[in-house]
């Protein structure tokens, strides 16, 4: 085998032990966010992270070192699905900033897509952040995201109208979650059209008065 196979045939190997073991990790990621859904953060641990992967507690420790590193890969996990699935409706808010009623619309859309049809998703999501009050290691992270995700949509809040678009685009956020919540809690028949989509639609109307 010449030096320059040999080379390749490393490289090969080491990429596929890499890709190995990020599939691994993404697995214990998987399982520490089941555990938050069912039993709640303070459920999370090595060991019960490594119980529920059908894992050894020394390949999670070996991955994560500490139970708080651990809650800071399910906080960039939920937070980099969200800001995966809501980049991908930025063109329709952007094309829709011109008719309130419209980008209410996508917004309400997108909700129930992803957060309302995806129990686990919303569940999670209202963990991390009450997680975040008694763990005060996971805030560094929700904060990375939350500029993320309203640079996201900055340009088509500032072409709806908004003047503080990072402020209205907060407020709008936390609103909705709010009203997912209490859906979460109380299930009530006809929420999206009754409920969810008038109440989105005067929160973007306020936002331009």
């Amino acid at each position: 085998m010449s030096t320059s196979t040999a080379k390749k045939s490393k490289r090969t190997e080491n990429a596929e032990l890499t890709n190995r073991g990020a599939q691994r990790r993404d697995d214990l990621v998987k399982a520490a966010l089941r555990i938050v859904v069912r039993e709640g953060p303070s459920a999370v641990s090595l060991r019960t992270v490594a119980k529920e992967a059908a894992a050894s507690h020394g390949l999670v420790a070996y991955y994560f070192g500490t139970r708080g590193a651990l809650m800071v890969a399910v906080v960039e996990k939920v937070c980099g699905y969200i800001a995966t699935t809501f980049g991908a409706i930025i063109p329709d808010l952007e094309a829709a900033a011109s008719d309130p009623s419209r980008f209410a619309a996508v917004l309400v859309r997108y909700n129930i897509d992803h957060v309302v049809n995806h129990p686990d998703i919303g569940v999670a999501l209202y963990e991390i952040n009450l997680a975040a009050i008694r763990e005060p290691e996971l805030r560094p992270a929700l904060l990375k995201w939350g500029k993320i995700h309203a640079a996201l949509c900055r340009k088509a809040f500032v072409a709806l109208g908004s003047k503080e678009p990072e402020k209205d685009y907060a407020f709008v956020l936390h609103a909705i979650g709010g009203l997912i919540l209490g859906q979460s809690a109380l299930p009530r028949r006809k929420f999206e059209a009754g409920i969810f989509a008038p109440a989105v639609e005067r929160l973007v109307y306020s936002i331009l008065r």
